[in-house]
């Protein structure tokens, strides 16, 4: 009896110790993040099991041994070794279950460093490359590039502890090395375009997907509920529905939410001109694009553009 509670306490000393340095790493994590604009971990993301979260920054998740199952706004995935996954904030993951050895680097970007970074993909590519695994290499080329990668942001983020005057120039190199990322998944994308093959047979989680899908392939002509609605063949009640159910916002919101984050990336990024984004984006005028801006920011185009300001 003395020898099993022995084993017993020493077994629990040893969770709670795991369990307490594990907080710890994530309380610096969760603390690095506003202060410097991006932080990183290694962690076996013991806080997402059986429990639902929203992504409050821009993640991204690279698998370094084990497995886990989870599925993010509703899809299912594997996450094996050596994958990739990009999930933009405000995403809805839930990991189902994870091996004891589970163990994967997150990397959180605020909105100014992701935006930076994936300004020369286009909204298309990205919507194809979000909220999927991808293969972090499938040759020994390849996989040596992507883990050269993940040193650069340790080394950065070393560097960014020790001296807080770099700061900027610790931004700028990340933001490099998240676009470096991202382009390389682009092309493994390209060169691999299947679906993935796990997902959730609930058809509210399929058609929350689907729309996903279609507002990434239609939002600059199409910004109405009833449009999506339409196209999956079911009311806009039911819609919003889904979309609440998946997400925690309405379908509205959901693709306003959307055309704003491309509205800043092009405003930000690129030299276009105010008539080129009414073009673009299917606005009636100026006028009646500036006040959208403006509702959805509290800036009007020109200030946006002017000071750089982003909107949570």
């Amino acid at each position: 009896m003395f020898v099993f509670m022995f084993i017993l306490t020493n077994f629990v000393t040893k969770l709670h110790s795991t369990t307490t340095k594990q907080t710890k790493m994530n309380n610096i994590y969760l603390k690095k993040l506003p202060q410097y604009g991006f932080a990183t971990i290694q962690s076996s993301l013991q806080q997402f099991v059986q429990r639902t979260y929203q992504m409050q920054h821009s993640s991204i998740f690279y698998c370094l041994s084990g497995e886990a199952l989870f599925t993010i706004d509703g899809h299912k995935y594997r996450f094996t070794p050596g994958q990739i996954i990009i999930c933009p904030m405000g995403s809805n993951i839930l990991l189902l279950d994870i091996t004891s050895d589970f163990q994967a680097r997150l990397l959180g970007l605020s909105k100014h460093i992701w935006l930076a970074a994936r300004s020369t993909i286009s909204p298309e590519v990205m919507q194809t490359i979000e909220r999927r695994t991808h293969q972090g290499g499938n040759s020994e080329l390849e996989k040596e590039f992507v883990s050269n990668i993940f040193r650069q942001i340790d080394i950065i983020d070393s560097e960014v502890d020790f001296n807080v005057k770099n700061t900027d120039y610790c931004r700028k190199c990340i933001t490099m090395s998240v676009t470096s990322l991202l382009l390389y998944i682009q092309h493994i994308s390209e060169n691999n375009s299947a679906e993935p093959k796990e997902s959730l047979p609930e058809s509210k989680d399929k058609l929350f997907f689907e729309f996903r899908t279609l507002l990434g392939n239609n939002f600059r002509e199409e910004r109405s509920v009833q449009f999506y609605a339409d196209r999956l063949k079911i009311s806009t009640r039911h819609l919003n529905s889904v979309c609440q159910r998946a997400s925690g916002q309405n379908a509205k919101e959901i693709i306003d939410h959307y055309t704003i984050i491309e509205l800043q990336v092009a405003l930000m990024y690129s030299h276009k001109s105010f008539q080129e984004l009414v073009n673009e984006f299917k606005f009636p005028d100026q006028s009646y694009l500036n006040r959208y801006f403006k509702r959805h920011t509290g800036y009007s185009l020109s200030e946006f553009r002017t000071h750089g300001v982003m909107v949570d």
